[in-house]
């Protein structure tokens, strides 16, 4: 058939054809679970940052958000579809296949960026994770989103990559994650490549009680973000770093229905390579994000 000859409509017919596959055998469903999240922040550097932008960002109000919606046709395989509006890596639309163990998780799927550069509106890519028990109250999981074509070549390409490692812990009523987090969009726009990235080393800590349905999450966490420009005539590097406290609750009032909201602050902002000498001590520089979780 023609249309299977398009890479990205290959990337989404193996998912379908699962799903069609499962739908037919499986025993009556669970109900779905849809997560919507939406945040507003000005710690990211805007997509439109020119070379001669001398100063640490605090005016970008930047908007982003995820939705994302979960099918669980048999005890062990989930079914995952993911639009996400990140602030890095802009649009994208995933679809995974999970299968969940007694001590193991892993999922795999087709990522898609989409509409991010007028030339290339749909930009295929692959995402995978896993996360396995290794102790009892130890876990260890990782994540990825890799682009399958190769670096950028001519006006117009784009490139997204993700990459995700965390070790947990577990109490009787206490999480605690160590996680590192990298963010990287790469394009290509009237002959300039310019890349978008952010570096994020985390501590994070989870409190909870049986029988209350408040969860409180709290960070401490480093953010090392970049923009660079490369051009025959000349290259440019803005950096700055932040350190950030993290704040949130997650109200569950009811099973199935869950509500939460995170506020990531910038305590102290200083800048390096072409940022250099530039600090941000007046400006409050955050990251707000609100959600809802619920089964239909």
């Amino acid at each position: 058939m023609w249309w299977l000859q398009l890479p990205w409509l290959r990337g989404l017919f193996l998912p379908l054809a699962v799903l069609c596959l499962l739908l037919t055998t499986a025993a009556p469903a669970p109900a779905v679970e849809i997560d919507v999240d939406l945040e507003l922040g000005n710690q990211a550097f805007a997509h439109d940052r020119a070379f001669d932008d001398d100063d640490i960002p605090k005016d970008d109000f930047l908007f982003g958000g995820t939705i994302t919606g979960t099918y669980n046709p048999t005890d062990f395989l989930t079914l995952e579809l993911i639009a996400d509006r990140d602030q890095i890596l802009q649009n994208s639309l995933t679809s995974r296949l999970a299968y969940r163990g007694d001590r193991v998780r892993f999922a795999v799927g087709p990522s898609f960026g989409l509409f991010n550069q007028p030339d290339q509106r749909v930009a295929p890519g692959l995402s995978a994770e896993a996360s396995v028990d290794v102790l009892p109250r130890l876990n260890a999981a990782a994540a990825t989103t890799r682009p399958l074509q190769r670096d950028v070549g001519s006006d117009g390409d784009y490139r997204q990559r993700f990459d995700r490692l965390a070790l947990s812990t577990y109490g009787d009523n206490l999480i605690v994650t160590l996680l590192f987090e990298q963010s990287r969009f790469r394009e290509l726009d009237d002959g300039i490549e310019r890349t978008n990235r952010l570096r994020r080393y985390a501590l994070q800590t989870e409190a909870f009680a049986k029988g209350v349905p408040y969860r409180v999450t709290v960070s401490g966490e480093f953010h090392d973000r970049s923009f660079t420009f490369k051009d025959d005539a000349e290259d440019g590097k803005q950096t700055y770093g932040t350190l950030v406290l993290g704040t949130g609750i997650t109200y569950e009032p009811r099973p199935g229905m869950s509500y939460r909201v995170l506020l990531e602050s910038g305590l102290y902002s200083f800048g390096r390579d072409d940022l250099l000498g530039e600090f941000e001590e007046d400006a409050y520089l955050f990251r707000l994000r609100t959600g809802i979780s619920f089964s239909l």
